[in-house]
């Protein structure tokens, strides 16, 4: 397979980051989750000034050119499905910019999973939220015509070895 950008994505708790640490300890390129560095940027709760920065540097990580396949904790598609589950504006050029953007045709999902979902300082979302956001973003990436792939909820060696077979 070429350097192609595949996207783990899905709602707050669902295991992409632990997936994304493992593809990492096993030799993939993989970019973390991005958040907001700045603590009085989320103590003031502007969606569009944290989702502005967000998407910033998620164009810069898309913009690093790797020789090889790398894995991707959310896109710039989840920013938008954000900012659609909150009911917020965001700027017209962010929707040429998944145009212009494109990842890997499939998306790797994770499903919204009660077993292993904790709320935590970063996760402030409960699990009825969670699932709530897994519409939006999920219909975010069909009407984008990418293809999800579900990752079943099994041991994180059974959800490595599915990626790994399916791209």
């Amino acid at each position: 397979m070429k350097n192609e950008k595949i996207i783990i994505s899905g709602p707050p708790g669902s295991g992409k980051t632990t997936i994304i640490n493992e593809l990492k300890k096993i030799g993939y390129t993989c970019f973390s989750e991005i958040r907001p560095l700045n603590i009085d940027l989320q103590i003031t709760g502007n969606k569009l000034l944290i989702s502005k920065h967000i998407f910033k540097s998620r164009k810069e990580q898309f913009n690093i050119n790797c020789q090889k396949v790398a894995f991707y904790d959310r896109s710039l598609i989840d920013v938008i499905a954000y900012m659609k589950y909150w009911n917020e504006k965001y700027p017209v050029s962010w929707e040429k910019d998944i145009h212009q953007y494109r990842y890997y045709s499939k998306v790797f999902y994770t499903n919204p999973w009660q077993k292993i979902y904790k709320q935590t300082n970063n996760r402030k979302e409960t699990f009825e939220e969670a699932k709530k956001i897994d519409k939006f973003l999920r219909k975010t990436y069909l009407n984008l015509k990418y293809k999800i792939i579900d990752i079943p909820q099994e041991s994180i060696s059974k959800r490595l070895k599915f990626i790994i077979n399916s791209i």
